[in-house]
């Protein structure tokens, strides 16, 4: 579709072009989040790709957008269009154990449906007069900067306070989501790590930390944000002669839900140290909510016989749908120092 796109757009046909675009856009965001590599440096050595995913936010071209004809038309092309898959599809690479093709539709949809509102919404403020005549203003500061950087002019920050005007008079952005993103990120039975336990109490600050020994884990702020009973029951299910113990804390959060997932844990390949990467779910404002504080962690158990430390860190919020905000108390963390 990506090389379809480009061909539209030698030819003039813009409207054709963009279609393409939009939903090769959506299809991309699917295979690589439901059907990954299993060498994830694969998808870097497919300069397409790479190209496809680079534009994911970006939008419809400013004249398309602006006339509601043909932006209409674009619209009603992509939500019509059929992105469904057959059961043999084959994404291009080997697929990892990550594999999640039983959501397929059901996140293609989504995206689909989150990709239309955004369109609209920024289609919106470009036919918006006064917010379009600032907004190329700063296009145009952009482009005469040299290739090396350069000082941005007094203007731009004026130019940015009247868009910002603008979206306080005709609304923010949605926050609203389709797509189902805590049943994507939620493990599944063949991720090759296990967590033992999920916390709503944990430290003020964030913090990661492998323990290889029991003691190790009893000695931490883990052995007072645990009951007794809680430690107990974790200890019972890792045996650190082979298995080691991955800690991951948040920190603070005044909107976590209870999806809270590990999406990575043990150790890296070719490499003598470990990884870790978590995604916090999050409610939007369109829920209505009441801001409740917690401080979410996770323990998590791994096969390992690797002696490097966690060296790799990866976390990242994620539009949960409407549910409850956890709370919690903060458990103390003494300073070794």
């Amino acid at each position: 579709m990506g090389a379809g796109s480009k061909a539209c757009e030698e030819e003039g046909r813009d409207d054709d072009a963009a279609f393409l675009s939009v939903v090769t856009s959506i299809r991309a965001t699917a295979d690589v989040t439901l059907l990954p590599p299993k060498d994830p440096l694969e998808l870097y050595e497919r300069s397409n790709l790479v190209e496809v995913l680079a534009k994911n936010g970006k939008f419809v071209e400013e004249s398309l957008a602006r006339d509601p004809l043909r932006f209409a038309a674009l619209m009603d092309r992509v939500r019509d269009a059929d992105l469904s898959i057959p059961a043999n599809y084959d994404p291009g690479w080997i697929i990892g154990d990550g594999e999640k093709r039983t959501l397929y539709a059901e996140v293609i949809d989504g995206l689909r449906a989150d990709k239309l509102a955004m369109e609209s919404y920024v289609a919106m403020l470009v036919r918006d007069e006064v917010y379009f005549a600032a907004y190329l203003e700063r296009v145009a500061m952009l482009a005469d900067l040299p290739d090396d950087g350069g000082q941005l002019p007094e203007r731009f920050d004026e130019v940015a306070k009247i868009m910002q005007a603008r979206i306080d008079v005709l609304g923010d952005p949605p926050t609203e989501i389709a797509v189902p993103w805590r049943k994507v990120y939620k493990p599944g039975p063949n991720a090759p790590f296990t967590v033992l336990h999920r916390g709503f109490n944990g430290p003020v600050k964030s913090e990661a930390l492998l323990f290889r020994s029991s003691a190790e884990v009893r000695q931490s702020w883990v052995g007072n944000a645990l009951s007794q009973d809680e430690l107990s029951q974790v200890l019972s299910q890792i045996n650190f002669e082979n298995e080691l113990l991955g800690l991951y804390a948040v920190g603070e959060m005044p909107n976590a839900t209870e999806n809270f997932f590990v999406t990575e844990f043990g150790p890296q390949k070719d490499f003598d140290n470990h990884s870790i990467a978590v995604r916090v779910g999050v409610v939007g404002e369109h829920c209505g909510f009441e801001p409740s504080r917690s401080y979410p962690f996770v323990l998590v158990k791994a096969s390992s016989q690797t002696v490097g430390g966690l060296d790799s860190l990866s976390r990242a919020n994620y539009p949960d749908q409407c549910v409850s905000v956890m709370a919690g108390k903060p458990t103390l963390v003494v300073d070794s120092d």
